[in-house]
């Protein structure tokens, strides 16, 4: 009867084990809808070679935006978006399309989803005073615990220059965190990204503010 007890309770451990490392933020191979945001909206820009990329995934519009800077001083702006569906409606897809067969590949579900895309040209000079708020920033590299409300959501940071890059997952938005600065920005700087894309092909075009 003891060992019966025993082996249930180990049972139950290793089922709670799983369920806990599913559940850890740090382990993105885990996560389905992680890794299908990932095919519906890529973080490459094409086979040009590029000088250096900023990526923002924002998932509280269920946007991403993805700046690439090439060698001779051109940018373009590529901006994706879901199309007739919000994260709820994207989650309930992806947990249907699992519960029906667990076996499913992220490749199958991707091909459900659909993806506005627009790319547009952008002028490097009106993304300095941008950058330059970027490179200001001080963030630690060590994360403060946090506990996340349901007015929270995660906000993704890709930024690389072929030989370094850095990744960041943040929940957000919190004041007074270190981290937080880059969420502000994000958030701060997403709407003059879009207008500026609209305005870059027009002479005298405005710059970020």
């Amino acid at each position: 009867m003891t060992w019966r007890c025993v082996r249930t309770s180990a049972v139950l451990l290793c089922t709670l084990s799983a369920a806990v490392a599913i559940a850890q933020p740090g382990d993105r191979c885990m996560s389905t809808e992680a890794r299908v945001l990932d095919l519906v909206f890529p973080l490459d820009v094409g086979p040009k070679p590029y000088f250096t990329r900023l990526a923002m995934r924002y998932g509280d519009s269920d946007t991403q935006i993805v700046v690439a800077v090439f060698p001779g001083g051109s940018a373009e702006m590529v901006r994706y978006s879901l199309a007739g569906m919000g994260r709820s409606e994207f989650s309930q897809l992806v947990s249907r399309m699992v519960a029906k067969n667990p076996d499913v590949k992220d490749q199958e579900i991707a091909a459900k989803v659909k993806v506005q895309v627009t790319r547009s040209p952008v002028e490097f000079k009106a993304l300095d005073h941008a950058l330059g708020e970027l490179k200001a920033m001080r963030i630690s590299p060590f994360l403060a615990t946090r506990v996340a409300s349901d007015e929270s959501t995660e906000y993704e940071y890709w930024f690389d220059t072929w030989q370094e890059s850095v990744h960041y997952v943040i929940t957000g938005p919190f004041d007074g965190s270190t981290q937080d600065q880059l969420v502000q920005w994000m958030i701060r700087h997403r709407a003059n990204l879009e207008e500026l894309a609209k305005v870059s092909t027009t002479p005298g075009g405005s710059k970020l503010k």
